[in-house]
């Protein structure tokens, strides 16, 4: 049944994105409205897969690498859904769309498993993957905000812009926001997950004292989260310390978002290291 509402919300993803290429090769300036909509109602089977999901564990899923695509999945859609919505990004739907279809179809495909074997179990287990999921979904989405960034940079210095009567509104689907908006936009998404990546790392050491008697492993994806955790802490403090941004910034934003995507999914798929297939039952 689960993989059913996977599907279903793989295909609405799908279309979603398709639709929204139709409108850039176009570059007719039309509402985004459609777009979201089929976005929206893939949020749907989506939480539907997730609800079965927890009924079936009787509890939030994080038993598997399954799971943790699964929530990983559903909660950066809701974050890109609300910042098409909120942010007046309409473009983050879309281009995160294809992101989703696949991580979506990827869980649909990977066998769950029933619960976290005994020796794993912790009153961390669930604080660590909690922290660390939400960090990841905010960074993964100021990626998806940086890669715009980088196109309406592009564009500007391609003097490629569609406009409306002389006009530039953000409202159209092919019609990006200025560039300070979306510098801002990933920045603060930066922010947000930064302390709950921080978290993430403390708690994800403290689990690992009471499952493996060590603090830190220099396991694959402890590894590449903490290179991670640094790159954006430098980031943070750049833009602080002398308001740095930019071309650059955006840049390493999605490298960091690539590497966080190799740990999250890769190296689960593949089952290496103490993150992957081996840690459950």
């Amino acid at each position: 049944m689960e993989a059913v509402f996977l599907g279903l919300a793989a295909a609405l993803y799908t279309g979603s994105a398709v639709i929204a290429a139709v409108m850039f090769a176009r570059a007719r300036d039309e509402s985004a409205r459609s777009v979201q909509i089929v976005f929206g109602v893939a949020l749907i089977p989506h939480a539907i897969a997730v609800i079965v999901r927890a009924v079936e564990l009787g509890s939030f899923p994080i038993s598997s690498v399954h799971d943790g695509i699964l929530a990983f999945s559903f909660g950066a859609a809701l974050l890109a859904f609300a910042i098409a919505a909120k942010a007046k990004i309409p473009q983050v739907a879309p281009l995160a769309a294809p992101l989703l279809a696949l991580l979506t179809v990827i869980a649909s495909f990977v066998e769950p498993t029933q619960s976290v074997a005994e020796g794993l179990r912790s009153g961390w287990l669930m604080v660590h993957i909690a922290l660390a999921l939400l960090g990841d979904v905010a960074f993964a989405l100021a990626g998806v905000v940086a890669i715009l960034y980088l196109v309406q940079e592009r564009r500007l210095k391609q003097k490629k812009l569609p406009t409306r009567s002389g006009t530039m509104k953000a409202t159209g689907i092919h019609v990006l926001p200025p560039l300070d908006t979306l510098d801002r936009v990933s920045m603060r998404l930066i922010q947000f997950g930064f302390p709950l990546m921080t978290l993430g790392l403390i708690s994800g050491s403290l689990y690992g004292k009471h499952v493996w008697g060590s603090y830190w492993t220099w396991d694959p994806r402890n590894t590449i989260s903490l290179l991670v955790w640094v790159l954006y802490a430098v980031m943070i403090q750049a833009r602080f310390m002398s308001g740095w941004r930019g071309r650059k910034a955006a840049i390493l934003t999605v490298l960091g978002v690539v590497a966080i995507l190799v740990a999250f999914v890769g190296l689960g798929l593949l089952g290496v290291g103490t993150h992957g297939k081996d840690y459950v039952s």
